[in-house]
């Protein structure tokens, strides 16, 4: 059995380096599971509304990646779902239930400042306090309807959102760009309207071929012997990518006012004074040497 000892000692450690190792390699390079979740709910708005059925943006995007169906968003829209559908390679569905945006409105005066609504907010955009009026900040606002039902006198409404502006369709045109490079030398900023043209739907890749730098001169529109609306998809291209970017850094900021309600809800909990039961009063006065 001593002889058999130094073997075991051995066995031992090297089972537990392995699962350092591997608790190791798991924090620093996350399953490719985690990644996809990562993935998905970057393509969601983060407007936290549980109109999905999920509490939450996040836990939609488990269920995404486990397989349910990707057409349970409607603030995401149908552009949301094409997203996800060639994400995860599957078929473009029709939205399921599409919806109206629209942001929450109190009437002031019939408040009576119970701050049930608070806590319901999911990205804190209701201010006010005890006895108190409160007030909805339109800019934050979701629209996610999650403030209604704690409303005990039914003073919240839902309004029509402002309107924003819609996402500009690319050209027409009958005949793709043949590769001729005329349109690379008319242009007076050294860019490649042609590969501009090809990638026209790929925001980043439009950022690396510097499309910012067009001054829509129109100059490869001229030259071009396929007659493409260079100059207009480029246009439209600025535009969309424009749109992207501030939707992206909405929904970034949606996502850190949540995290910031979440732990301040958290924060309320804990320091929310448990009531002893009758239980700890008996165990309290039995340590005491007193009569339960």
């Amino acid at each position: 059995m001593i002889d058999w000892l130094p073997g075991i000692l051995l066995i031992t450690g090297m089972a537990g380096l392995a699962a350092l190792l591997l608790l190791t390699a798991r924090r620093r390079f996350p399953p490719e599971t985690d990644a996809i979740v990562q993935h998905i709910n970057k393509v969601l708005p983060q407007t936290q509304c549980a109109q999905c059925g999920y509490p939450g943006c996040l836990p939609y995007a488990e269920a995404v990646a486990a397989g349910a169906a990707i057409n349970l968003c409607p603030p995401g829209g149908d552009e949301t779902v094409t997203v996800l559908a060639a994400l995860l390679g599957r078929e473009p569905e029709r939205l399921s239930d599409p919806a109206i945006p629209v942001v929450a409105v109190i009437r002031e005066a019939d408040c009576i400042g119970c701050t049930l609504c608070l806590p319901a907010c999911p990205v804190d955009a209701i201010i006010g306090s005890a006895q108190t009026m409160h007030t909805v900040m339109a800019s934050e606002c979701t629209g996610c309807e999650l403030c209604l039902d704690p409303c005990p006198v039914d003073c919240i409404d839902l309004v029509a959102a402002p309107a924003t502006a819609p996402v500009p369709a690319f050209p027409d045109f009958e005949m793709n760009c043949i590769n001729c490079g005329f349109c690379e030398t008319a242009c007076p900023r050294d860019l490649q309207p042609h590969q501009l043209f090809h990638e026209r739907e790929r925001s980043a890749a439009l950022d690396q071929l510097d499309l910012s730098a067009c001054i829509e001169c129109y100059k490869c529109d001229r030259v071009c012997p396929s007659e493409l609306p260079l100059t207009l998809t480029f246009k439209a291209a600025r535009i969309r990518g424009e749109q992207q970017r501030l939707a992206e850094a909405v929904s970034q900021r949606y996502q850190g006012r949540f995290e910031a309600h979440q732990q301040r809800l958290a924060s309320a909990t804990s320091k929310v004074r448990k009531r002893p039961s009758s239980d700890d009063k008996s165990a309290l006065l039995a340590k005491l040497g007193g009569d339960a």
